[in-house]
C-alpha cells in the first residue's frame, strides 16, 4: 500500500481463479454441466469444503467450453536456521480460463463418503458459460521476470518486462488467503509511478521513479502457525490502447472488466512466488 512519496510500498500479489458474472454483453454458450468435490475433516469445515467444491464445479463447466491453460513452475525454497540451511522443491501449478458464468441452475450439494472413508462434499450444477471475444494475437505478448522467486519477509520485489510490441501495462495483486470483498488491487500504475506505456524492455518500479518507492513483500498475518510458506501471484495486463482500471475490484468485477477487452487487444501474464514465514 502506497503511504507517501518517500514511503516503502508493501505489496502482496496473486492470480486468477473462477469468476461468476451476471448481466454483461459477453456471448454466452448453451448450458453446461459442472461437477466439483472436496474432502473435509479436522482442518477444513463442511461449509469450506462445499464452497471449494462449488468453485471447482463452476471451473469444470467453464473448462468444457473454453479449455484450460495450465502453468507450472518449480521453485527451490531454502530456510536457514543459524548455520544450517534446508531446501525443498516447491511445485506451483495454476490454471486460467477465458470465460465467465452468466447464470447457474439445478445446483445440488451432497455429502458422501470416499472409498477411504473420508467425508467429501460434492457439488453438481448447470452453468451458462460466456466466452471472451476474439482470439489472442501471438505477436502481442511479453516476457516477465522477477528479481527472485522466494522471498524473506520485507524483501524488495522488482519486475522486468519485455514486450514484443508497445503496450500499456497494468499490474494487479490478488490475495488468495483473504476473505475481503475486494481482493484484486491495482499496484501499478500508482501515485509514484503513473506512466504505463512500455515501448521496450523496462522495469517496475520504472527507472525514472525507482527512487520514490519500493515494493516490499510480507508474510501475511493471521495464517496458521504450521504454514511456513505462502504462494502469491503477480498478474500483469498489457493492452494496445490505454485503459484506466479502477484501484480495486471484486473477483467478478475484475473478470467482467477484462472480458470487455477483446483477446486480440490484450495479453495477461501471471507470475508466482513464495514468501517464507519469519522465524
Amino acid at each position: 500500500m502506497q503511504k507517501n512519496r518517500n514511503a516503502k510500498t508493501q505489496a502482496l500479489f496473486a492470480s486468477v481463479l473462477v469468476f461468476v458474472l451476471f448481466g454483461t454483453n459477453t456471448a454466452f454458450a448453451e448450458w453446461v454441466d459442472g461437477r466439483g468435490e472436496r474432502i473435509f475433516g479436522p482442518d477444513i469445515s463442511e461449509n469450506e469444503a462445499c464452497d471449494y467444491a462449488n468453485q471447482r464445479a463452476q471451473k469444470d463447466a467453464i473448462r468444457k467450453v473454453t479449455g484450460e491453460k495450465l502453468t507450472g513452475e518449480d521453485l527451490m525454497v531454502c530456510q536457514e536456521q543459524k548455520d544450517d540451511a534446508s531446501c525443498t522443491l516447491n511445485r506451483l501449478t495454476w490454471s486460467t480460463t477465458d470465460g465467465v458464468i452468466g447464470g447457474i441452475r439445478n445446483k445440488h450439494r451432497q455429502i458422501a463418503k470416499t472409498s477411504t472413508g473420508h467425508q467429501t462434499c460434492v457439488v453438481t450444477l448447470e452453468a451458462n458459460v460466456g466466452v471472451a471475444e476474439g482470439k489472442p494475437d501471438p505477436g502481442f505478448n511479453m516476457t516477465v521476470k522477477l528479481n527472485q522467486r522466494t522471498f524473506r519477509n520485507k524483501e524488495t520485489l522488482k519486475i522486468s518486462v519485455t514486450p514484443t510490441q508497445p503496450m500499456y501495462l497494468t499490474v494487479f495483486q490478488w490475495l488468495p488467503y483473504e476473505k475481503a470483498e475486494r481482493q484484486v488491487t491495482r499496484i501499478f500504475p500508482n501515485e509514484f509511478d503513473p506512466g504505463t506505456l512500455f515501448k521496450g524492455k523496462g522495469t517496475i518500479p520504472t527507472k525514472e521513479n525507482q527512487s520514490k518507492y519500493d515494493m516490499l513483500v510480507g508474510f501475511p498475518n493471521g495464517l496458521k502457525k504450521q504454514k511456513k510458506l505462502v504462494d502469491e501471484y503477480l498478474m500483469l495486463v498489457g493492452t494496445r490502447k490505454p485503459v484506466t482500471f479502477r484501484k480495486s475490484f471484486s473477483y467478478e468485477e475484475f473478470n467482467k472488466t477484462l472480458l470487455e477487452i477483446p483477446l486480440s487487444e490484450r495479453r495477461n501474464i501471471s507470475k508466482a512466488y513464495n514468501i517464507v514465514r519469519p522465524e
